[in-house]
């Protein structure tokens, strides 16, 4: 989480003063924020980083904010690559914040969980016996799954949304993907019982 508090001028008068205070710190986030972004394009597209929630205090319609508070959300397969990312948005916000205070504080970290490779093999096992498309992929979100994988064998069946958009007020997929993914969860259940 980052709080950023914006300075005011004591050379403008107190209308000026707002403005250049929020044209500043609204390009001092652009800048931060590019610098975020570029830190966070990995080349193999898996690490996800979500801003989510934006607060600015004191929240009143009439009064101008003095700090800004603003949720990150990173998730990746491997802690290490999380670890290296957490350490260059640090850096961002070290080198770009200024003349602002800004920090950093790590609220809740959650390790990678890696699923039961014979249950990952079972399902595309019966993807392809069903002669549906299918590929791995990583998930980085936070499912029933990663907690039943501490107490049992577990896996994850995903099924294509409409330009790739999930995790989003506008996913979207279709009845027959739907069916199609659940055809796929009756075969490994059924599978997996008769062991």
């Amino acid at each position: 989480m980052i709080a950023s508090s914006m300075p005011i001028s004591p050379h403008l008068t107190p209308r000026r003063a707002v403005l250049g205070a929020l044209s500043h710190f609204s390009e001092r986030m652009k800048s931060i924020a590019a610098a975020m972004y570029e830190a966070t394009t990995d080349k193999d597209d898996t690490l996800r980083f979500t801003i989510g929630r934006v607060e600015v205090a004191p929240g009143s319609p009439n009064t101008v904010p003095g700090k800004a508070t603003f949720t990150i959300d990173m998730r990746h397969p491997q802690d290490a690559v999380l670890e290296a990312h957490e350490k260059a948005l640090r850096d961002i916000v070290a080198a770009r914040a200024s003349p602002c205070p800004a920090t950093i504080t790590r609220v809740t970290a959650v390790a990678p969980t890696d699923f039961d490779l014979s249950v990952i093999d079972l399902v595309r096992a019966k993807a392809n016996e069903l002669k549906l498309s299918n590929m791995d992929m990583p998930s980085g979100a936070g499912h029933d799954a990663m907690h039943i994988a501490k107490l049992c064998p577990a896996g994850m069946i995903f099924v294509p949304c409409e330009r790739g958009i999930s995790h989003n007020e506008i996913e979207n997929a279709t009845p027959s993907d739907l069916a199609a993914g659940t055809r796929v969860l009756v075969e490994v259940l059924e599978a997996l019982a008769n062991a």
